[in-house]
């Protein structure tokens, strides 16, 4: 279940850079394991970014916007959500293999077990957590571990005790082959730690300045879906093609099936674990949020047209900061790159007018 999180966790980065929430090097991260499935993420949009086949204000009367106030309690960032991001971050340097396991370590393991020469029910496992000294696994199972490094396969002998509630198994010897994947450590944060493994991902160099920087992203973004939110409550709006709003979908639902299949499973062993009837319904669970995507798409488009906002080069290099964005085009498409790149244009254009009180 917490492996599904995560993969439905990097579907909805990916698009929550669609509406400008969120730093476009987080939710480009979070989709690059995605290398065989295509997923046309440019799906209805024109190359510059706009929706395709559509007049925005054919759909929508934009909200004034001239002198909009933004409640500071709105927007506020608690200590708490710095900590969360940071955790975030640090759980991706959990991964320790330099190093024996020792007594207390959490390790994540592979493992099959064999009982006459033969698997049985139950006996293997794959990406498994266990906490040594834990008694979690059969007596002596975990002691055989203690010592061993990362990398090793270690042929475990134990014995099931008699009264084992798998009866085939129930007092007799096994040996369960036994695969070290890591030890699961997470780091201390220190400023060693964050000049030797955040400053050229994050361009962080210390604890302190890395604590201001995400303070800062996360301000921006709740700014951001502040005034998103406040544009689609005050803003008019005619009824919006399902088209459009399919599109979004299809986009979620092919970028959902494109992770899962990147990380072995399929749509139905998702669908399964979270309940969801079939991919109809799994379709409709999604439409309210694409539906305020496309308004989104449609405001913004807008207010382009009206204030003559169009992306450049320079744009798309200045949000990515000066990064080549050709691994980006290539696996979303320049459209939706450009998409990305308007909306946060129309952000700065309705910024030039809001106050945070």
């Amino acid at each position: 279940m917490k492996k599904f999180a995560t993969i439905a966790l990097a579907v909805v980065l990916s698009m929550g850079i669609l509406t400008g929430c969120g730093s476009s090097k987080k939710a480009a991260e979070a989709t690059t394991e995605v290398k065989e499935e295509t997923v046309d993420y440019g799906q209805g949009l024109n190359e510059d970014g706009t929706l395709e086949g559509v007049k925005a204000t054919d759909y929508v009367t934009v909200c004034d916007y001239s002198a909009l106030k933004i409640p500071k309690k709105e927007v506020k960032v608690s200590d708490s959500d710095v900590q969360t991001e940071i955790d975030t971050i640090l759980s991706s340097y959990n991964q320790v293999t330099d190093r024996k396991v020792k007594k207390g370590d959490t390790v994540n393991i592979d493992y099959k077990g064999m009982v006459d020469g033969k698997e049985f029910d139950g006996g293997t496992a794959s990406g498994a957590s266990l906490k040594i000294g834990s008694g979690t696994f059969i007596d002596g199972f975990e002691d055989q571990l203690i010592g061993k490094m990362p990398g090793e396969t270690v042929q475990v002998k134990v014995t099931f005790p008699k009264d084992y509630q798998g009866k085939e198994v129930a007092g007799k010897d096994a040996v369960f082959e036994t695969t070290i994947n890591y030890i699961d450590e997470t780091p201390k944060l220190t400023d060693k730690f964050v000049k030797e493994k955040l400053s050229d991902r994050y361009g962080y160099t210390t604890v302190k300045e890395m604590k201001k920087t995400i303070r800062d992203e996360i301000f921006k973004t709740n700014k951001t879906d502040y005034i998103w939110n406040h544009m689609i409550e005050k803003s008019k709006f005619k009824e919006i093609p399902d088209e459009l709003i399919n599109d979004r979908v299809d986009v979620l639902v092919n970028g959902l099936k494109a992770q899962l299949k990147a990380s072995n499973y399929t749509l139905k062993d998702y669908l399964s674990a979270y309940g969801i009837e079939d991919e109809t319904t799994l379709r409709d669970q999604y439409k309210s949020s694409c539906e305020s995507t496309v308004k989104v798409f449609l405001i913004a488009d807008a207010i382009a047209a009206d204030k003559k906002i169009s992306v450049t080069d320079e744009d798309v290099k200045a949000y990515f900061n000066g990064e080549d964005t050709a691994q980006y085009e290539k696996q979303y498409s320049k459209a939706y790159i450009n998409r990305i790149v308007l909306n946060n244009l129309v952000i700065q254009e309705i910024e030039k007018n809001v106050t945070v009180k």
